[in-house]
């Protein structure tokens, strides 16, 4: 008999948790972890198991579909929910990052997954994570985490795993994992706009960032297939390997510090892996998880990258640093298309009383949440000017006439 997939967090019972652990459970509490766009996440904690002391942790982390319909329907066109899955499945144990210890993953069907879930480390309890508000990571933990990524990359370079059905397209073709949230930009601009000046009370195209506004008013007015479509274009004709593609600081975790001991780096949140030139996986690792004062050494962080990859794997030699510039470039407007369908639902949070604050009055996760964009974003409004994107666009565009 198949397992029960549940479906929300009060189908999580002792009973069930018991059969999927294999031990008796008497009890336990649970909250919610805050961070999740595709998936709800919770801490199953004070965990009471019948054997005591029990070789399993007092804590556990829950993840499984999102409770709202629409965040199912696109995790599911973009087999979000299935690459995560399957990942952990069959490629963790390969990949040379630390990813959290997996106890149980369950998922509905392989076509089109739309229920699963994923029960894994507790990384509180002996990592922090890098909060894109409070803790952002520093210039040594990015020369960490590049050295980290190359391996990673290097390991997966134009390798067959890249040909797996759920990683991305045989033969080179490349495709954006959320692509479908970055084509309906056009159908949200205009009510992220008025949901940001409600939210943040100013506008979100500031003079301080003069060409945000017409390159997005570009991009949305018809033109974003056109673009996406020359995007891939170029992407599909670069050397691949596998991305993580969701790199912000709130993927990653490192232990606590220990006198004597470096820290080390987890890796969580595989829902958008995928394959792809590697300049992509530093756009939306840095674009708003770090200030920037610290992203502006970009540049040197990628040339650092380039350096040790190509000393691992001398095949990717023929991925230049130039490539890896440009896709670096191309993917600050992949996210910023994406982010503005993402950011419309995430910011309707804040629309209401019930969306802002618990009825005890503390602020909810998800308003907490939506909060935060008013500070992160426009660290990637910021990233957007800094490397010229408009220019970058209207030429794309212009080709593609």
């Amino acid at each position: 008999m198949a397992a029960i997939i549940p479906k929300c967090i009060s189908e999580v019972t002792s009973s069930w948790l018991s059969s999927i652990l294999g031990t008796q459970i008497i009890a336990f509490n649970t909250s919610t972890v805050a961070g999740g766009h595709l998936a709800d996440v919770f801490r199953i904690y004070d965990i009471l198991y019948a054997d005591s002391p029990s070789l399993l942790p007092p804590s556990l982390i829950i993840k499984i579909a999102c409770q709202k319909e629409d965040h199912r329907t696109i995790a599911a066109s973009n087999n979000a929910y299935l690459r995560e899955v399957l990942f952990f499945e069959k490629l963790a144990v390969k990949v040379p990052l630390r990813t959290p210890i997996i106890y149980s993953v369950l998922y509905d069907n392989l076509e089109r997954c739309e229920f699963f879930s994923i029960i894994m480390e507790d990384l509180s309890s002996h990592s922090t994570v890098f909060d894109q508000l409070t803790d952002q990571p520093k210039e040594a933990d990015i020369r960490k985490i590049i050295l980290e990524l190359a391996e990673f990359h290097a390991l997966f370079w134009e390798s067959d795993t890249l040909n797996l059905d759920w990683v991305g397209f045989p033969e080179n073709r490349y495709k954006f994992p959320m692509h479908e949230a970055a084509l309906e930009c056009e159908d949200n601009i205009d009510t992220f706009a008025a949901l940001w000046e409600n939210a943040f009370k100013q506008r979100p195209f500031q003079p301080k960032w003069p060409s945000l506004e017409p390159m997005t008013r570009l991009i949305c007015d018809g033109n974003a297939e056109r673009l996406l479509c020359q995007i891939y274009k170029i992407l599909s004709q670069r050397p691949h390997t596998l991305l993580h593609t969701d790199l912000r600081g709130n993927n990653l975790f490192r232990t606590k510090p220990q006198i004597g001991e470096p820290s080390e780096i987890t890796y969580i949140d595989w829902q958008l892996v995928s394959r792809g030139p590697p300049g992509l996986e530093f756009s939306q690792a840095w674009q708003h998880s770090i200030p920037p004062v610290v992203r502006r050494k970009d540049l040197d962080f990628l040339k650092q990258y380039h350096q040790r990859l190509t000393e691992i794997n001398p095949k990717a030699t023929a991925y230049t640093y130039q490539m890896l510039l440009e896709d670096y470039r191309l993917g600050f407007v992949l996210w910023w298309m994406t982010l503005i369908t993402l950011g419309t639902d995430v910011l309707k949070i804040l629309e209401t009383p019930e969306g802002r604050e618990t009825p005890e009055g503390r602020e909810t996760p998800e308003g907490k949440e939506a909060k935060g964009w008013g500070t992160t974003m426009p660290y990637m409004y910021q990233a957007i000017e800094d490397h010229d994107c408009y220019g970058m666009v209207k030429r794309l565009l212009s080709f593609s006439n």
